[in-house]
C-alpha cells in the first residue's frame, strides 16, 4: 500500500511538472523562433529611436541616461501590460498562461503612461534626480512611443473609425477581420501627436519656465489629443454615461497634469517667499 501511494505521488509530480514545461514552452517559443507580430517590431524600434535622440540631445551622463531608459521602458511595458490584463480580468483568469504574453497584443497606454511616471518618481526619490529635468530629457522618446502606438493600432485593427466614401477614407480591418475605408483616426492621431511633440521640443520657452514645464506641455497635449480622437472611434469598448473608457481616462489625466502643475507653482511660489 505504501508502494503504490508513493507511485502516485511521483505520478502526481511528473504530471505538475510537464504542465509547467508546456506552459512554460508557450510562452518562450515566440521569442526563441523569432515570432513576433509586426506591431511588437515597430514599437521596439520607435522606442530604440526615441531613447536614442533623447540620449544624443543630453549634454553630459549619457550611460547614465541610457541605463534609466531602458529602465523606464520596461517598467512602462510591465504597466501597459498591467492596464490591459486589469481591464480583461475575467478572460485572463481562465487563461493565466496568456498574461506575460504581451507580444500576441493587448497593452495599456494609459498603465503604461502611470508606470513610466512611477519610473521617473523612483529615479528621483532613489537617485535624487531633478524629475523635472529628467521628464524634459525624455521628451522624444515618448513622442516616438506614441507615433508607434498610433500606426500599429491602424495595423492591429483597434480604434478605427466610421466607414466612409470620401477621399479621405483609408482602408482599415476591423476586430471581426472585415475591411472598410474609414476615417483615418490613427493617421490623424500619429500626425498630430508628432507634431505636437516637436513643436513643444523645438518651441523656445522663457528660462524663467522651471523644468518639466516642457514635458507637462508635451504630455497635456498628448493626453488631449487621445481623448479627442476617442470621441470618434466605434470600436467595441466598455461606456460610461455615453462615453468610452479612453475619454474618461484622457478626461481624468488632463486634470491631474494640470493639477500638478498649479501645485508645483504654489510650492515654488511659497519657496521663493
Amino acid at each position: 500500500m505504501q508502494i503504490k501511494e508513493t507511485k502516485f505521488v511521483v505520478l502526481l509530480d511528473y504530471t505538475r511538472w510537464e504542465s509547467l514545461w508546456y506552459d512554460f514552452r508557450v510562452i518562450v517559443q515566440p521569442l526563441l523562433l523569432g515570432f513576433l507580430p509586426p506591431y511588437s517590431i515597430i514599437l521596439a524600434l520607435s522606442a530604440a529611436a526615441g531613447l536614442g535622440i533623447s540620449v544624443w540631445l543630453a549634454e553630459d551622463r549619457k550611460r547614465f541616461l541610457v541605463d534609466i531608459g531602458l529602465g523606464i521602458l520596461f517598467i512602462s511595458l510591465l504597466g501597459a501590460r498591467l492596464g490591459y490584463v486589469v481591464r480583461n480580468l475575467s478572460f485572463f483568469l481562465n487563461n493565466p498562461v496568456q498574461i506575460p504574453q504581451f507580444w500576441l497584443g493587448g497593452l495599456s497606454w494609459a498603465g503604461g503612461l502611470l508606470a513610466a511616471a512611477a519610473a521617473l518618481w523612483g529615479v528621483n526619490l532613489i537617485w535624487k534626480e531633478p524629475l523635472g529635468e529628467l521628464a524634459d530629457i525624455f521628451l522624444p522618446l515618448l513622442g516616438s512611443t506614441v507615433v508607434a502606438i498610433w500606426l500599429t493600432a491602424w495595423g492591429a485593427g483597434i480604434g478605427y473609425g466610421p466607414p466612409t466614401d470620401a477621399w479621405f477614407g483609408i482602408p482599415v480591418r476591423d476586430l471581426f477581420g472585415v475591411h472598410y475605408y474609414r476615417w483615418p483616426l490613427p493617421i490623424i492621431g500619429g500626425l498630430i501627436s508628432g507634431g505636437w511633440i516637436i513643436g513643444t521640443f523645438l518651441f523656445p520657452l522663457k528660462k524663467s519656465r522651471e523644468s518639466g514645464f516642457r514635458a507637462g506641455l508635451g504630455l497635456l497635449g498628448i493626453v488631449f489629443i487621445n481623448g479627442v480622437i476617442s470621441l470618434f472611434r466605434v470600436n467595441p469598448a466598455p461606456t460610461l454615461w455615453g462615453l468610452r473608457w479612453e475619454t474618461w481616462i484622457s478626461l481624468v489625466m488632463v486634470g491631474l497634469i494640470i493639477g500638478f502643475y498649479f501645485q508645483g507653482r504654489r510650492t515654488t511660489e511659497k519657496k521663493q517667499t
